[in-house]
């Protein structure tokens, strides 16, 4: 099987750097499946699920966007967030997003907007993770 290296990072650590079969994310265009061997591309990832295949196993997790770089050897990702769904507290996410809802009613500046507009993205994208991961666990 046609493998190639991937690697993922966040500001805050390494959560991936390996040997991959597949790599599904999300951009501004629309949810992109990697291959090896595939053409070269810079993209932005968007807020939303990402599915890393290695072998007979799949790892999930949930970005809060960044970008890609693809080469036919080689991607990366470099994410503003990411965790994996195993480590995202439901509950939490659920009330995070109900407070950037919140903040986003307020009569606020274009800052304050834009960064509700973000952390309302950030918790979307957390709790579809979760909702496709459990879809997909009961299979």
């Amino acid at each position: 099987m046609n493998q190639f290296h991937f690697t993922l990072s966040s500001p805050d650590a390494v959560l991936f750097d390996g040997v991959s079969n597949s790599v599904t994310l999300a951009t501004p265009n629309g949810e992109i499946s990697i291959l090896a061997n595939h053409e070269p591309l810079l993209s932005l990832v968007d807020p939303g699920m990402m599915i890393i295949k290695h072998d007979k196993q799949e790892k999930i997790l949930a970005t809060g966007g960044g970008f890609v770089r693809i080469s036919p050897k080689l991607v990366e990702v470099f994410a503003q967030t990411a965790e994996f769904v195993d480590s995202i507290d439901e509950k939490r996410a659920i009330e995070a997003k109900q407070q950037a809802e919140s903040l986003m009613k307020q009569k606020t500046d274009e800052v304050s907007l834009a960064n509700a507009t973000a952390l309302l993205e950030r918790n979307i994208a957390r709790l579809k993770t979760i909702e496709r991961h459990k879809k997909r666990s009961h299979r």
